[in-house]
Parts: structure tokens; sequence; C-alpha cells
């Protein structure tokens, strides 16, 4: 990690000026074109006028020729021939006093020049074409670079009728030439409202490659008829202003960014000394609190960090965390201490509390009547379930297996203090109704906190197989006996140990034969819940019995709690697990 960090101190100055040297030249660049669109504009509106009056002043002159539609046509189809020269043809047909009346009657209209002979119209058509050059001639429009006729033939190609400037260095009257739409947007326009002519004058931005200008033209609608298209149009020259223009843009942006340069200098600056440095004191600051741990050092530093803005505030934030954490790790240490200290408890009161236990199997190796084995596995670190079996005398056994309400340590303690009542009431030889009575109104003269335990007692008789027993609310033992399979046994069920003085429990008897077994437990195992909350139950526990009857006490808990095991799989164990079990070989042979 560290590594990383490496020579990274400044990036953040470096990415700041970065987007900021981006965003000024965006800005310089929007401006200056803007600036620079909207002084072309400008100038070139300003034109308008001007063209728009010049051009109707020389439109005037053709308003009134009737032929002008025809003698277009007759160009067109003629290129050349009515601007050609005239030496060498009969001069007599254009000096005739017929041809003037032929040419007066064309001109108002009076005389089809279709009609006329070939000869004739190619002069009427020479007249005509001499009469629109001397007028274009004779415009004194010196400002601008041409005003000429132009038919606009199609997409591609138009054709000259006339031209005051030479355009282009074409005298031929009608001769096509390349005038692209696609480079003239009026010429477009035009060609997309069919026959139909503009309504007003029409402008276009244009710059000729041939002889390097910029030209602002327009286009003033003379004759629209049938196939005809003629526009009388205007170059105005604007390459000086152009140039004039483009160079102030130039020196916009020289001096823009020069400026820009220094102010974003200005800007790191000040970006520095108010986030950057700070930025590393709190980082110097972060690291040696690493290093050291030492809060109020790191406080010290903070405090020096004189800086009104966000960084001021992370500075002030960090000291006040170091100090909560210099707090919180105190606590945490004194947390730790008291959990080892508990953990200690717990493992010494979970060791007292297996030592109450019988552990010791087997519990009576020179006992030949029965064997019996039993297993208590706590929820918590101690638990409340507790089971207990010994000998009362040489000829009877005490068996017991309980449950106390609640977990951990409260019930162990009720555990515990719970054994030590029924085991000294069972020595006294009585029986196990009365023991549980006593042992009842010994618990509930103490009881402060109203917890009770749940106990099956029976006392064996090992010469005769005789088994009495009572149950103070817990669950039904199961019995295997002459049909080879495990049940339940339907005993009677009191009232709980603890929970209300002056109860009298019952009790009952049963024989048991050699090869009989008894297996009680706590409610732990048929409550065990899987991850589906499923119950094991007690059909469950039958089935798991059974799986192996003739097993021994130890090896059928192995298999009960084997079954359990792989009921429950990864769920949470909730309650405490506690099982017995004996097995009855009968009196013991002389």
């Amino acid at each position: 990690m560290k590594d990383r960090r490496k020579g990274k101190t400044h990036r953040l100055v470096i990415q700041v000026g970065i987007i900021m040297i981006l965003i000024f030249v965006a800005t310089l660049v929007f401006t200056v074109f803007a600036d620079y669109v909207i002084t072309r504009d400008a100038y070139l509106s300003s034109k308008n006028e001007m063209i728009d009056r010049d051009l109707n002043n020389v439109s005037m002159t053709f308003r009134n020729i009737r032929i002008l539609p025809w003698g277009l046509k007759y160009m067109r189809e003629h290129p050349g021939e009515a601007s050609a020269p005239r030496d060498g043809k009969d001069p007599v047909i254009s000096d005739s006093t017929e041809f003037e009346e032929i040419w007066i009657s064309c001109l108002s209209g009076a005389q089809d020049p279709e009609a006329l002979d070939p000869d004739v119209q190619s002069e009427v058509a020479s007249r005509l074409y001499g009469n629109i050059a001397v007028q274009l001639k004779n415009t004194g429009l010196l400002n601008y670079s041409g005003i000429y006729l132009l038919g606009i033939v199609d997409e591609s190609r138009s054709c000259i009728y006339s031209d005051s400037y030479s355009y282009t260095d074409i005298d031929i009257c009608g001769k096509s030439i390349e005038y692209p739409a696609s480079e003239h947007s009026a010429v477009e326009k035009i060609l997309s409202e069919g026959e139909s002519a503009p309504e007003k004058t029409l402008y276009e931005i244009y710059y000729d490659n041939n002889d390097d200008k910029h030209y602002y033209i327009g286009y003033y609608p003379i004759c629209f008829t049938g196939e005809e298209r003629c526009v009388l149009t205007l170059r105005f020259d604007w390459s000086e202003f152009q140039k004039d223009l483009i160079a102030k843009v130039r020196r916009s942006m020289l001096f823009g960014l020069l400026f820009l340069i220094a102010i974003n200098g200005l800007l790191m600056l000040f970006l520095y000394r108010k986030a950057i440095a700070p930025v590393l004191r709190v980082k110097k600051g972060v690291q040696d609190y690493m290093n050291d741990k030492d809060s109020h050092a790191v406080s010290e530093k903070m405090d020096n960090i004189h800086v009104k803005n966000e960084i001021g505030v992370l500075a002030d934030s960090f000291s006040d965390l170091a100090m909560e954490i210099d707090r919180y790790t105190k606590e945490v240490l004194t947390l730790n201490s008291e959990k080892e200290r508990i953990s200690t408890e717990l493992a010494l009161a979970t060791n007292i509390q297996s030592s109450m236990l019988p552990s010791k199997f087997p519990a009576f190796p020179d006992r030949k009547e029965f064997d019996i084995y039993a297993s208590m596995d706590p929820a918590k670190e101690v638990g409340g379930d507790f089971y207990d079996f010994f000998m009362i005398d040489d000829d009877h056994l005490c068996l017991i297996i309980a449950d106390v309400s609640g977990k951990g340590v409260p019930a162990a303690l009720f555990m515990m203090a719970s054994k030590i009542v029924l085991e000294n009431q069972a020595m006294q030889g009585k029986t196990p109704a009365q023991i549980l009575k006593d042992a009842n109104s010994s618990i509930c003269s103490y009881n402060k906190e109203d917890m009770f335990v749940t106990v099956w007692l029976g006392i064996l008789e090992l010469s005769t197989g005789k088994l009495t027993a009572s149950n103070a609310g817990h669950e039904k033992p199961a019995i295997l006996s002459d049909s080879g399979q495990f049940k339940l046994y339907n005993d009677k069920h009191c009232f709980v140990v603890g929970g209300m003085n002056g109860i009298t429990y019952k009790e009952y008897e049963l024989t048991l034969k050699p090869g009989d077994k008894i297996f009680v437990y706590t409610d732990g195992v048929p409550e065990a819940t899987n991850a589906e909350t499923e119950m094991f139950g007690t059909d469950r526990m039958i089935t798991a019995l059974n799986k192996k009857p003739d097993a021994s006490p130890q090896e059928l808990l192995s298999i009960v709690r084997e079954s359990v095991d792989d009921f429950v799989k990864e769920a949470e164990q909730f309650d405490d697990l506690t099982m017995l079990s004996l097995e009855y070989f009968g009196p013991e042979q002389v």
C-alpha cells in the first residue's frame, strides 16, 4: 500500500490543473469562435441592404424585355453564337430598317422570335446579348467582384449569359460551366423550389479555390418560366475582412492562452496552499499516528492546520477520531480482559459442572446386573440439564435425569442445587414420589427467581428388576422389552419441581427382565431443530433407537446423537442435549 502511494502527493494539483486548463481552453475557444461568427455575420448582414439595393436597380433593366425568356433559351441552346464577333456576316440584316422594326416588335412582344428566319433569330439574340452586356458593363458597381446573369440548369451545371467582369475568363454567352449545388447553398435552395421564383434575394458564403478568395454572393430572380431559371448574381469579395478577422481570432487566442496560463498558475498555487499542503499535513499526522499511536501528538498537529475550509474540518475530525480511537481501544482492552476473565470463570464452571456428573464409564465395573451410560452436551458453556445415577444401597440403583428452566449460568447454578437436593433426599431411602415431594418443598423455600426443573426419577431394585419411577413434568421414557423394539412409555406426569409448594407426586412400577433397556432424555433431543425450523421429534428418536436395539447403552446414545446431527446439520444448537440409557442383565448369579 505504501509503495502505491509514493510519488502521488501532488497528483491532485495535476489533475485539477488539467481539468481547469481544459475548461479554460474550451471556454476560450467557444468565446473566440462565437465572437468570430457574430462579427462575421454582423459584417455580412450589413452588406445585405447594399447588395439588395444594387441588385434591384440592375434588375429594372430586364423587367420590360418581353423576349428575355426566349433569348435566354436561345443563348443556352446556341452557346457562343450571340456573343460571337459579327465580322464576315451579312451586315444588311442588322443594319436594315426592316430589322429595326422586327427588333422593336420583338421587344414589345408583338413579334414571336420563334417565327423568324434562323439568321434573323441569331441577329435578335445577338442584339439582346449586346444590350444585356452593355447594361451590366455600365452599372458602375465597382465594389463587387462580378455581376452577371446566371442560368441554373441542374444540380451540377449552370450557364453564363453575360458577365460584366469576365467571370472566370469566359466571354461566350450561354456556355455551360460547373456550378454544383452542393457547393452553393442558394442554388440548392432554388432547385428545391422547382419553377417557383425565390421571394427574396438569396445569399451564400462561398470560398473559391481558383483565386483563394472568400465571396458573399447574392442571387436575385430575373426569369423563372418553364425550364428557364435565371438569376442576377452579385459577388462581393470580403477576403480582406476575413483575413483581418482571422488575424484577430489568432491574436485573441494567443493572448487568451497566455492569460489562462497565468490564471491557472495562480489557481494551482492557491489550491496547493489551501488544499494540497493541508492534506499532506493531515496525511503526515495519520502516518505518525499509525506509527506511534499518540493521539495527543496528532491532535496538536491537526490544531496547527489553520485553513477555513473542508480540509480544516477534516483535520479537526481526524483529531477527534484519534482521541476516540484511543478511548475505544482502552475500552476494548478492558472488555477483552473482562471477557477473558469471564471465559476463564465459565471454563471453570463447565469443569465444576462436568465434575458433578458421573463421567467415568463403566460406572460400576464390579456390578454385573446392569450396564449404564449417559451424556450431557450443553447449548452454552454451561447448561441446565443434568443426569445422575448412584447406589442407594447394595440392591437399589437411583436414576435421575432433569431439565432446568432457562439456560446458561443461572440454569447451571439451579441445576447443581437441584442435583444435590435430589441426591440427598434419595439417599434417605425414600420412594421416588416422596423424594420429589420433599425436594420440591426444599427448592420452593429458596426459589426467589421462580425457576423450576422437570425430573424423571427411578429406583431399580437389582435383585428383582422392579423399577419404581415418578415423572415431574419430564419427557416420556423409551422402554425396550419383550417386543425387541423401543417404545415410548406413557407414564403419569406430575407437576414440575420448584413450581409450587405442597405438590403430591405419583409413582408407577415396571418390571425389567434380563435384556430390557430403558432410555431417558431431555427435550433437547426431540426439539432439536434444523434450518427449516423442523423438529427432530420423538418418532425419529424411536426410529434411531431401533436401528440397533441390541446395542449397548453407549452405542445407543451415539446412534441417537448421530441421527440428531444428521437432521440438524449446520443449524445452531438451541437447547441442552442430555441422554441416559440402562440395560438390565438380571440379578447376579451367586
